[in-house]
C-alpha cells in the first residue's frame, strides 16, 4: 500500500507522491518526513454498497485514491476511486469529481475506461466504480523504452484517437490528453490495447457546464501537452485535443516532445509562440515516413483551423498515411456506431496543408464519394473513391489533364481495380 508521501506546507493536507500542488491552496507540496508515522488507511477492509470489498490501494493523486475491490455479487475485481476526505469541503474538487463521473458514464467505447457506478456514500464520500485495468501507462512505457517503432507508435496513437474521438462525438473535450492518461492493457494477443482515462477536467461543448472550468482566461491541462489556445487561456474545442494528441504522437515517434523548458510557464509560452521543430529534424524521428510526419506536424499547427477537425479525423489521416507508407492500418472498432459529429465528413477539396511536398504525396481523410485534387505544382493527383479506398497518382500533369479530371478518375479507378494503390501515371 502506498502512503501519503507529500504534504502542503500551508494547510497541512497530505497527498500521494504523484501530486505536485495542493488542491486547496495551490502551493507546491513538500515531501513528508521519512520517519513520520502514518495512520492506517480507513477504507481497507470496508464493504461498500453491500458488495464491494476494498482490498488494496493501488494508486492516488491530488484528487482521490484508487483501490482494488472485490465485487462479491459477481465475483470480479473492480477499481474504486474515492475523493480524498480532505477535499470533501472543496467545491472545485467536488465539481471536478462529479464532472468526471458524468462524462465517463456517458461514454461507451472499448478504448475508454468503463465507469459502472457513481454515487455518494452515507458519510458524504464520493465514489466511482470502474473496470480494473492491469498494465501500465504510456508514460511508463516511454520512460522505460524511449522512442517506439513507427508501427507500434501509430498502433497506440490511432486507438487513443478513437477513444478521444468517442468523447468528441458527444461534444466533450478531454483537455488533458497526455501519456499518463493513456493506459495500455493486454487484450487477446495485443499488449498495447489502449484505454483513455481521466475526464476530470473535460468540458462539454454544448450546454450543461457553466462552471469556472469553461470560462476563458483559465488554463487547464498539462503544460507539456497543452494546445496554444489552451496555454493562452482561450476557449478550447476538439482541435485542442488534436494538438495534444499530436504532441504525444511526436514523442512516441522520436522520444521527445516538441518543446522542453525548466518551468511550466516557459513551456506554455513556447506552445503559444514557437513553431514546433519538424519531427524529421529530431535524431529519433529520421526514420519516420515523411507522409506520417506530415500528418503529425499538421496536428501541431498553431492555427486550430489547419489541424484535423477532431480526433476521428486525425485517426483517419494517420491510417491513410500508414497505408501510403506500406503499413497495415486496421479500421477503427465498430465505426458504424460513431455519431455524425465524430465522423470524418467529405470535403469538396484537399486543403493546401494536406500536401506533403517532401513526400510527394497528398494525404486525405477517408470520405464518401470521390474527390480530385492537384498540388499547386501540377505534379500530383489524389483520387479518393467510395468505401474509403484511395489511389495516389504521381504525374507530370499537363493543362489538359487539369481540365479533364474525369479522365484522371477513370485511370485512378483502373489502377485501384488492378491493385496498384500508389501508381505512376504514364503518358502525361
Amino acid at each position: 500500500m502506498q502512503g501519503f508521501a507529500k504534504v502542503c506546507p500551508r494547510c497541512g493536507r497530505r497527498y500521494d507522491a504523484a501530486a505536485s500542488f495542493c488542491q486547496k491552496d495551490g502551493v507546491p507540496l513538500l515531501a513528508s518526513s521519512a520517519g513520520e508515522a502514518e495512520a492506517p488507511d480507513p477504507w481497507l477492509g470496508q464493504v461498500l454498497l453491500d458488495q464491494f470489498r476494498i482490498e488494496e490501494r493501488i494508486g492516488a493523486g491530488g484528487m482521490g485514491a484508487v483501490y482494488r475491490a472485490r465485487q462479491t455479487s459477481v465475483d470480479r475485481d473492480v477499481a474504486i476511486k474515492l475523493l480524498l476526505p480532505d477535499l470533501m469541503q472543496n467545491p472545485d474538487a467536488v465539481r471536478r469529481f462529479h464532472r468526471e463521473a458524468r462524462v465517463s458514464t456517458a461514454l461507451d467505447h472499448p478504448h475508454v475506461v468503463r465507469v459502472m457506478l457513481f454515487g455518494e456514500l452515507a458519510d458524504g464520500s464520493l465514489y466511482l466504480v470502474m473496470e480494473l485495468l492491469r498494465g501500465r501507462s504510456l508514460a511508463e512505457l516511454l520512460r522505460a523504452e524511449g522512442a517506439l517503432s513507427v508501427a507500434r507508435a501509430l498502433h497506440i496513437a490511432t486507438q487513443a484517437c478513437d477513444g478521444v474521438g468517442e468523447a468528441h462525438g458527444h461534444g466533450i473535450v478531454h483537455r488533458d490528453v497526455k501519456p499518463e492518461n493513456v493506459f495500455l492493457v493486454q487484450k487477446g494477443g495485443d499488449p498495447d490495447y489502449v484505454k483513455v482515462l481521466d475526464f476530470g477536467i473535460a468540458r462539454l461543448e454544448t450546454g450543461g457546464d457553466a462552471s469556472q472550468a469553461t470560462q476563458s482566461g483559465l488554463v487547464f491541462g498539462t503544460a507539456r501537452y497543452i494546445s496554444p489556445e489552451g496555454a493562452a487561456g482561450e476557449p478550447a474545442d476538439a482541435r485542442s485535443d488534436v494538438y495534444s494528441l499530436g504532441v504525444m504522437i511526436y514523442q512516441m515517434l522520436c522520444g521527445e516532445t516538441p518543446f522542453d523548458a525548466p518551468t511550466p510557464v516557459t513551456l506554455l509560452m513556447k506552445h503559444v509562440q514557437e513553431t514546433p521543430p519538424d519531427l524529421r529534424s529530431r535524431p529519433g524521428g529520421r526514420g519516420v515516413p515523411d507522409v506520417v510526419a506530415g500528418v503529425v506536424m499538421r496536428a501541431l499547427s498553431k492555427d486550430p483551423g489547419r489541424r484535423p477537425a477532431n480526433a476521428p479525423e486525425l485517426a483517419a489521416q494517420l491510417r491513410a498515411a500508414m497505408r501510403v507508407a506500406g503499413m497495415e492500418a486496421p479500421d477503427p472498432y465498430d465505426t458504424a456506431r460513431m455519431r455524425p459529429s465524430a465522423r470524418v465528413g467529405p470535403r469538396t477539396r484537399v486543403e493546401a496543408e494536406d500536401v506533403d511536398h517532401e513526400a510527394g504525396m497528398l494525404i486525405a481523410s477517408r470520405a464518401r464519394g470521390r474527390r480530385v485534387a492537384t498540388a499547386a505544382s501540377g505534379a500530383l493527383l489524389l483520387v479518393a473513391l467510395a468505401g474509403g479506398a484511395f489511389v495516389a497518382l504521381r504525374a507530370n500533369l499537363g493543362a489538359g489533364d487539369r481540365d479533364d479530371p474525369a479522365s484522371l478518375v477513370r485511370r485512378a479507378e483502373a489502377a485501384l481495380a488492378a491493385g496498384r494503390f500508389d501508381a505512376e501515371v504514364e503518358g502525361t
